[in-house]
């Protein structure tokens, strides 16, 4: 339907259209109130002070005064979080260097013929039995890690000196460094498995192979051979020294070990059954304890000059 349209003849009637008028008192008050709060948040300090001298109270954190934020809330959570390691202190080869570290001081270093030997001496009031320690040294090329030796197997009496010697593998070692690195320290580790949990590491170094059992990362069982080709200049004696130590486990319950010579190889093997072995009948720095977590072996067969896979 049509809008019906009823014309009025009126004379028109003008109308004043309302005009929203800007209040520049209003603006310069909130300029005011912005540059106060401002200038409030940079004196708080001085302004907390003068008020506990006058009024006689403290106000302990001024910053408790402004609420809750989320800076603060940060602060605390640092807190929380452990400190990172200092930075490792390294010494320059070149210079002939000579520095102590708990108690004991190192020097005399000389690299040659892929190994390297230096002098620790004991400077404290007791026996420092370097086996039951978690001390490396660190063979760097200007910042590059290049290898890792863990310092063990020596016994160093008070105020005695003992030269020590470690194959390596590393060149052109420019700088080094000895700290201890503790076993919680030790990167995560973890063997592949099938799904029972069961998985191995193995890890090789010249002649010798070893290998790792595990179960759910800990440590069953070792098996450890060596094969020697009988071209080697050192084979004799080599043989003679595996079947000593062959005759020897084989009075240790838990250990089962032989000796044979095929396809021009000598091949010595060592196994090693960690449920039956008897605590302290046998020591060795590559057979561990039953139940070892994988990464303590990973780390310390690596530091050793192990591949491990």
């Amino acid at each position: 339907m049509a809008k019906k349209v009823v014309i009025v003849d009126e004379e028109l009637t003008p109308t004043v259209l309302a005009i929203k008028k800007t209040k520049r008192g209003s603006l310069l008050w909130l300029i005011i109130i912005f540059a106060a709060l401002i200038a409030a948040a940079i004196y708080l300090p001085d302004i907390t002070t003068y008020v506990s001298e006058k009024l006689g109270f403290s106000v302990d954190d001024p910053s408790a005064l402004l609420g809750p934020s989320d800076d603060n809330n940060d602060d605390t959570n640092v807190d929380d979080e452990p400190e990172e390691n200092s930075e490792i202190q390294k010494y320059v080869l070149s210079d002939n260097p000579s520095f102590t570290v708990d108690n004991m001081t190192l020097n005399n270093f000389v690299i040659q013929n892929n190994t390297i030997t230096f002098t620790i001496t004991n400077n404290s009031s007791e026996i420092i039995d370097l086996s039951e320690e978690y001390y490396y040294l660190n063979l760097y090329n200007g910042e590059t890690l290049l290898e890792r030796i863990k310092v063990a197997d020596n016994i160093i009496g008070i105020n005695a000196s003992e030269d020590v010697q470690y194959e390596i593998t590393a060149s052109n070692v420019t700088e080094i460094a000895f700290l201890e690195i503790t076993v919680e320290e030790y990167p995560a580790y973890t063997v592949d498995t099938d799904s029972a949990g069961n998985g191995t590491l193995t890890c090789t170094r010249d002649y010798e192979t070893i290998t790792y059992s595990f179960n759910r990362n800990q440590l069953l069982a070792i098996e450890d051979v060596y094969v020697v080709p009988t071209t080697d200049p050192n084979y004799a004696t080599l043989y003679s020294s595996y079947q000593a130590l062959s005759t020897t486990y084989s009075n240790i319950s838990g250990l089962t070990s032989n000796i044979v010579v095929e396809n021009n190889s000598l091949h010595f093997t060592t196994s090693v059954n960690l449920r039956t072995l008897v605590d302290g009948t046998f020591n060795s720095r590559i057979y561990y304890p039953l139940n070892t977590d994988a990464k303590v072996i990973n780390f310390e067969l690596e530091s050793q000059g192990y591949i491990c896979s």
